[in-house]
């Protein structure tokens, strides 16, 4: 797993200047990744000028500035570059400047605006004082450098931004009539939850879900948004971070996305030194579509189906998959890794038009600004429904519900550490009787906002 951290913007510039287009995948562990504060600008880089206008040749140049100096990134040719007082002043050496000649040096600084100046500067012989003060000599150039993001915020922003309800993220086939819901199972997400991945267990189909006692059932019907613990199956958390760079691309959220470059779906797969390779021949759409089939068809595959798709799925998701550099933070779009020049087993499509993308405008900074519960939907419901709620710092939340009496009926949560953003969780009253009840959530934030809330909402059931 990555440790996220801060990437210069220079860096960005030579990933999306690349002459083949990149692609971009996510893997089931960075998808599991708390995120970051993605797009918060933390430091900045600048260009600094100065001038020699004496008329004797020097060696050294000492400069104070109004900023922390983080690092040096070009002494201005100057061998000798040293940081000194709490990181304020910059000494060089060791370079003859000639009278009427300039210098640039580049450096970080922590000022995240732009109004770094060198506040005093001189030029030295020796490290020793020769010519007069000078200053303020404000920077000629400035470059804010960002938080960069990593699977989670790419798992947030895709079901906050891009992905909509109800249709949410449908693994498996989702079943048209009542009675073929009966025998076959899929699962559908809704939200961004980090609990989703990572899926350890054997490739399998939708055979059987797993209860909080640990015994099992018979996988029917639609089951939403299960934690790994419910159906830890493989092929399952890596058809499911496909389909997320599908859904990325598709939209523009990652490259490429210029008009004249394939859309990632639209790849076709064809392992050459595998013949016999199960995705042969197809389109990573098409394999989407085969993986779902098998998943909830579980008798008309045998059980290496499930193998042999977890493995080519896995060998896709793993081609793009690299550090996250955001390309652009506004709109949001998350730079390519890897060219199809660099991977043997995939290729464009032949004679297809491409895609156009509709670019979404929204920055990252995805962590909402209040508390909100929703009502529960559907409302009347018969026997189970869902309560969503969004949170704005990570907190401590208690669900309860109540019949008319103010008894406390069923404990949904229970002092549960959650995530900040939008949260859903499902009550099943099953062993309920038919009545009005209410649910209250009480909310006790764990961040800089020490956030405390109880907010009750009343809902219906009929059996």
């Amino acid at each position: 797993m990555r440790v996220p951290g801060v990437i210069f913007l220079l860096m960005c510039a030579s990933l999306v200047f690349a002459q083949a287009p990149a692609y971009r995948t996510f893997s089931q562990d960075d998808l599991a990744e708390k995120k970051t504060k993605a797009g918060k600008l933390v430091a900045s880089n600048v260009w600094l000028k100065f001038h020699n206008g004496t008329a004797a040749l020097h060696n050294g140049l000492h400069v104070k500035f109004n900023a922390k100096v983080l690092a040096v990134l070009d002494s201005g040719g100057f061998p000798s570059a040293v940081i000194n007082d709490k990181g304020k002043v910059l000494d060089l050496g060791g370079k003859d400047v000639g009278p009427g000649d300039s210098v640039s040096v580049y450096v970080t600084v922590s000022k995240k605006d732009s109004g770094t100046q060198a506040i005093q500067w001189w030029w030295t012989d020796g490290g020793v004082k020769v010519d007069p003060k000078n200053g303020p000599t404000p920077a000629e150039t400035y470059e804010g450098i960002r938080i960069q993001p990593n699977g989670g915020n790419v798992l947030e922003y895709l079901y906050k931004k891009i992905i909509t309800r109800p249709g949410g993220v449908v693994i498996g086939m989702a079943q048209p009539t009542p009675d073929s819901a009966k025998i076959h199972g899929w699962i559908r997400y809704l939200k961004a939850d980090r609990k989703f991945f990572q899926h350890v267990g054997a490739a399998r189909c939708f055979d059987l879900i797993t209860n909080g006692n640990g015994g099992t059932k018979a996988f029917v019907k639609e089951l939403k948004n299960p934690h790994v613990k419910k159906h830890d199956n493989h092929l399952l958390g890596e058809l499911h971070a496909l389909k997320l760079a599908c859904i990325a691309n598709d939209s523009g959220f990652t490259e490429p996305i210029d008009f004249g470059s394939a859309l990632f779906s639209s790849l076709v797969y064809n392992d050459t030194v595998n013949s016999s390779d199960i995705c042969n021949g197809k389109s990573i759409g098409e394999i989407v579509h085969l993986a779902d089939s098998a998943l909830t068809y579980c008798h008309y595959f045998d059980a290496s189906v499930y193998t042999d798709l977890d493995y080519c799925i896995s060998r896709i998701n793993a081609a793009f998959d690299g550090d996250y550099v955001a390309s652009s933070f506004f709109p949001f779009v998350i730079a390519g890794t890897h060219s199809l020049d660099e991977v043997y087993f995939l290729h464009a499509p032949s004679g297809a038009v491409p895609a156009i993308r509709a670019l979404r405008r929204e920055g990252p900074d995805m962590t909402p600004e209040r508390f909100e519960l929703s009502q529960n939907y559907p409302n009347p419901f018969n026997p189970s429904t869902t309560i969503d709620f969004t949170l704005p710092e990570d907190a401590m939340v208690t669900l309860s519900v109540y019949n008319l009496l103010g008894q406390e009926v069923a404990k949904v949560l229970d002092r549960e550490q959650l995530d900040a953003g939008d949260q859903s969780v499902n009550f099943d009253a099953g062993t309920l009787p038919s009545g009005v009840y209410f649910y209250r959530i009480v909310v006790d934030g764990v961040g800089d906002l020490q956030l405390h809330k109880q907010v009750m909402k009343r809902m219906v059931l009929i059996k």
